[in-house]
């Protein structure tokens, strides 16, 4: 879980790792996220004049939640209105295809993906990855501070290895992997069903033992369903989900060994539910559309984003033993057809 990594940010901002503590830390961060944006983003500084919100509007979490939504398309409009750096101070970009064929822009610094490093590798160091221990990645092959690269950077922070699993053909993939006999196993859901489904069809299970195997989903609409988590979980076993959008910066939550809800980054992301229709928040525990807030992002911070994720969130205490963050669940997406996953994804570079 990723329990680690926001005790460890909690410690170095002199806060306590409790609860409040953490509470603390999330508004002094979103007071801090919304005069930034503000300030430096002309899509915000824009849109909070027009509706009268100063830079200094957030005082507590129900002051926050006036200010108005992001979605989508306003990122599709124009990404470049919510940069709050020079194009200079923009090391990566990430290309996301909608269903629609229309491609979104997000801009990331060098601090911002150093940072997605360091989420992953609590992630990696939380399942106890030994020393020279190998992670197999089972992603397409991208260019450097790729979500290839950043996995195999994360690996290497928690004293592993990592090998690029990115053959064409399914069953070479397999064997490859199978060769490798890594501790842990990290790929797009969408890829782990398509390998399940060849283990499946050739009836065995995959002839290795990994810790566990990490199923990441959200960057792109295809919601990991119950029975795609069946067929991975048979066929792989020790199945942990990875839930992250690339607008977030991809870490967004991690699940545990209880798997009973996704333990959620709360000391770069915030968290909301709220009714689809009319936006107003949902209680714990009540199924709502998702809205998460990048507390942490120094290129493009998107704020109170529309995620078109059903979704809902726990706050009592994971029997893992985790008493500090809480935990998602995600229930279904703007695409819910299992049919969708036979369907290219592109997730490209620029």
């Amino acid at each position: 879980m990723i329990t680690s990594w926001v005790n460890s940010r909690l410690s170095g901002a002199g806060l306590p790792p409790t609860r409040e503590g953490l509470s603390e830390y999330v508004l002094g961060r979103l007071k801090q996220v919304t005069g930034y944006a503000y300030g430096s983003s002309n899509f915000y500084g824009d849109l909070f004049r027009a509706k009268g919100i100063t830079s200094d509007a957030v005082n507590d979490l129900d002051a926050f939640s006036e200010v108005p939504f992001t979605f989508a398309e306003d990122i599709l409009k124009n990404p470049y209105l919510f940069l709050c750096v020079s194009q200079g101070d923009v090391l990566r970009g990430f290309t996301v295809e909608t269903l629609e064929g229309e491609m979104k822009q997000v801009f990331f610094t060098r601090d911002d993906l150093e940072r997605v490093v360091d989420s992953i590798s609590s992630v990696f160091d939380s399942i106890g990855i030994t020393p020279n221990g190998h992670v197999a990645i089972v992603f397409p092959s991208e260019n450097e501070w790729g979500i290839p690269d950043l996995i195999s950077k994360a690996a290497k922070k928690s004293r592993g290895n990592a090998t690029l699993v990115d053959v064409p053909d399914l069953e070479k993939q397999i064997s490859q992997i199978e060769e490798l006999k890594p501790e842990i196993i990290i790929g797009s859901a969408q890829q782990l069903f398509f390998l399940s489904a060849v283990l499946q069809r050739q009836g065995r299970p995959l002839g290795a033992s990994p810790k566990a195997v990490i199923a990441s989903h959200g960057c792109v609409p295809y919601i990991l369903t119950e029975k795609a988590k069946a067929m991975i979980d048979r066929s792989w076993n020790n199945l942990f989900e990875y839930f992250g959008i690339t607008e977030m910066g991809f870490t967004v939550s991690f699940d545990c060994r209880v798997h009973n809800g996704l333990h959620l980054n709360e000391v770069d992301i915030y968290a909301e539910v709220v009714n689809p229709e009319s936006g107003e928040p949902k209680a714990p525990g009540e199924k709502g559309e998702l809205v998460l807030t990048n507390l942490s992002s120094r290129a493009m911070p998107i704020l109170r984003y529309r995620t078109g994720y059903l979704s809902s969130i726990i706050e009592e205490p994971c029997s893992c033993g985790d008493t500090l963050t809480r935990r998602l669940k995600v229930f279904s997406s703007i695409a819910t057809d299992e049919d969708l996953l036979n369907q290219p994804v592109v997730l490209r570079p620029f």
